[in-house]
């Protein structure tokens, strides 16, 4: 008789955590929902559907052109109609591999799966004035392949409803750059055709080009500070640049080549 009271009792616990686990999948969801190569949203058959919401995702805190093993505060912001609202994002390199190394800001969590990293919200979060917004963390890899690294996200449009019904799912990427020297020496640069010195410089620095371009130098922060067009050979002032690294690209003919130097 205490056996089958037992079993009576364990049958409504059972239930209340397999409704308990089932509720949280919102909140912190499962992933490869970016909708990265490979991947769907959380808008995928036997989840969430059925929403007309429209609005925008995007990041904003990593420049075009990064540093190696900086890390980068990003903020990703969800601006539609919708009611609440998450996110998922993940860092992938040319190979479509993980690159780089995430780390969860307030109301995120990270997870991982398949040999990728992800960052999502650990809670949704109401829309104010027609937008919501999540910071966390990107520390840049030392080195890549190639030099391209791509930011896949999506997030979450929901009436708030507490069920999937009458959501979906609005998405977006971004790419960048992420010039890496060979050998790890700054005297040498990544295309043999593009030439800088001397390396590290304080008042001038020559570039070297087979051909006729525009180029560009730009911050640790992968801000412009200089344009200026180059043929073959050209000299450029940079004794009003403060100390530091920084990077040179060069545009010719719809190609793009990039060096690094230091400034003293």
């Amino acid at each position: 008789m205490k056996l089958k009271l037992f079993t009576y009792l364990l049958l409504p616990a059972a239930m209340l955590l397999q409704f308990s686990s089932t509720t949280i999948n919102p909140n912190n969801p499962p992933v490869g929902r970016t909708g990265a190569p490979g991947e769907t949203t959380c808008q995928a058959s036997g989840c969430h559907s059925g929403g007309a919401y429209v609005g925008t995702v995007e990041i904003t805190g990593v420049p075009d052109t990064v540093v190696a093993n900086q890390a980068y505060s990003i903020t990703l912001t969800n601006t539609s109609n919708a009611v609440k609202s998450g996110f998922q994002l993940t860092v992938l390199n040319e190979a479509n591999q993980k690159t780089g190394t995430l780390t969860a800001g307030t109301g995120c969590s990270i997870g991982n799966g398949g040999g990728r990293q992800y960052v999502r919200q650990s809670s949704p979060r109401s829309l104010a004035n027609g937008s919501t917004s999540w910071t966390f963390t990107w520390t840049a890899p030392a080195t890549v392949v190639d030099d391209s690294i791509h930011f896949y996200f999506a997030s979450l449009c929901a009436n708030g409803t507490g069920n999937d019904n009458g959501d979906n799912a609005i998405k977006g990427s971004r790419s960048v750059v992420l010039p890496s020297p060979v050998s790890g020496s700054y005297n040498v640069v990544q295309q043999a055709s593009l030439k800088i010195f001397p390396n590290p410089a304080q008042s001038n620095l020559n570039i070297e080009f087979h051909g006729k371009g525009d180029m560009t130098i730009l911050n640790a922060n992968g801000q412009s500070v200089l344009k200026a067009p180059v043929a073959n050979h050209r000299q450029i002032d940079i004794s009003k640049l403060e100390s530091g690294l920084y990077f040179v690209k060069f545009e010719s003919d719809g190609k793009v080549q990039t060096a690094v130097f230091i400034k003293k």
